[in-house]
């Protein structure tokens, strides 16, 4: 789902706020006023949701980097990909 969002070229489209990084998505938080509910419209699961509220409200995220390479963060849920 990431993927289909990084590489959409549209103006004004998702690619100009989720974008492939070779080892992952960097999602732009701050792009949207309510970005968990467009995620949410978009497909992404629940559990990368809650990962996202959390990162947002109790530490002021605005760039989520989901990295393949990345440490594993502890209380989430964690899909290979």
């Amino acid at each position: 789902m990431l993927h289909r969002l990084s590489h959409d070229r549209a103006e004004w489209g998702d690619g100009e706020w989720v974008h492939y990084t070779g080892v992952g998505y960097l999602i732009r938080l701050c792009a949207f006023n309510y970005p968990l509910l467009v995620l949410k419209r978009r497909g992404l699961s629940r559990p990368a949701r809650r990962l996202i509220h959390v990162m947002m409200t109790q530490f002021d995220v605005t760039l989520i980097h989901f990295d393949s390479c990345g440490e594993v963060l502890s209380g989430f849920d964690v899909h290979d990909w």
